[in-house]
């Protein structure tokens, strides 16, 4: 079995436990469609209600999403704008 992630295991009970992420390491998440940071927030969101993520970075987390979001929706009007100029 293979874990991409760092994980620790107990000497005595053989028990497998996921060690926290360390600073520094990055985190990938395809954020290229309005789908894709959709999808980012309500993981964020869950992560906050189950305690995994303190609320005031998940809300910190949320409007670094929503900024990302709104460049996308600019860049793709922008795009749509100049194919319609161009057909002008």
């Amino acid at each position: 079995m293979s874990n991409k992630y760092p994980v620790e295991v107990d000497g005595i009970t053989g028990e497998v436990s996921d060690l926290p992420q360390q600073k520094g390491q990055r985190y990938r998440a395809k954020l290229d469609t309005l789908s894709d940071i959709k999808r980012e927030m309500a993981k964020v969101y869950r992560e906050a209600r189950s305690g995994a993520v303190d609320v005031q970075n998940a809300t910190k987390l949320t409007w670094m999403l929503q900024a990302v979001g709104k460049v996308i929706e600019g860049s793709d009007l922008e795009k749509r704008i100049e194919i319609l100029e161009g057909k002008k």
